[in-house]
């Protein structure tokens, strides 16, 4: 891991504020309409000593929107004390890009079952915080949707805040998504990113299925003779 990674990892185990409230459940209280905002305050490992853990994946990936360019860091942490997964984003703008700024990160795909629980880390890098967690209604979006919302827009230079969704998933793949919206009302490219991913079949599982797959077919065979 890159020196730089080592100080992020190391920068989210850091209490430097005052104490935070613990898990942000979503609101789910729709009321007819397409979307449900959660304020989201911010929180600590030593609020939340669940969240340490070791960095699974973290991979930066390029942007741009309008005139805004940057790289969107994208993170999966495997829980030390429950071994469930959360996924950890941040933006990071060029120093020279445009004085729009990015006003939300929206994901997109990462299963409406595992949208429960969204925060930011005031413990680590950046210094932009999003304001609002916007669920989508899986009537209209069933795959799962969530907007991280920005008070203020990320602006030049800038970096945000990780920004989290915990889950209780013990793998992960690159299924999901997401885009971002600048401060001027432009939507970026789809880029792709980490989700919980569904189990494989276990070799044991596919051993007993293809037994009782077997026996049904020599079942068959036998009625056919009588």
């Amino acid at each position: 891991m890159q020196p730089t990674r080592l100080l992020a990892a190391a920068a989210l185990a850091l209490a430097a504020v005052a104490p935070q409230a613990g898990a942000t459940p979503l609101n789910t209280a729709f009321g007819g309409g397409n979307f449900a905002d959660t304020p989201l305050t911010g929180t600590r490992a030593v609020d939340r000593p669940e969240l340490a853990g070791l960095v699974l994946a973290d991979v930066d990936k390029a942007f741009t929107v309008g005139g805004i360019s940057g790289v969107v860091q994208n993170r999966v942490v495997r829980e030390t004390s429950t071994g469930t997964l959360d996924f950890y984003w941040r933006i990071i703008l060029d120093p020279t890009t445009s004085a729009n700024g990015v006003s939300a990160l929206r994901v997109i795909d990462f299963g409406v079952d595992n949208l429960t629980d969204a925060d930011y880390r005031i413990d680590g890098l950046g210094d932009v915080d999003p304001t609002i967690a916007r669920l989508f209604n899986p009537a209209a979006y069933p795959t799962g949707a969530l907007n991280f919302i920005f008070g203020d827009p990320v602006g030049n230079g800038d970096g945000s805040q990780f920004f989290f969704l915990h889950t209780g998933a013990h793998q992960y793949a690159e299924t999901a998504a997401y885009d971002l919206l600048d401060a001027s009302g432009t939507l970026s490219g789809i880029y792709s990113t980490f989700a919980p991913a569904v189990p494989e079949p276990s070799s044991t599982a596919l051993f007993a299925l293809g037994a009782l797959t077997l026996f049904g077919l020599r079942r068959r065979a036998a009625a056919s003779r009588t």
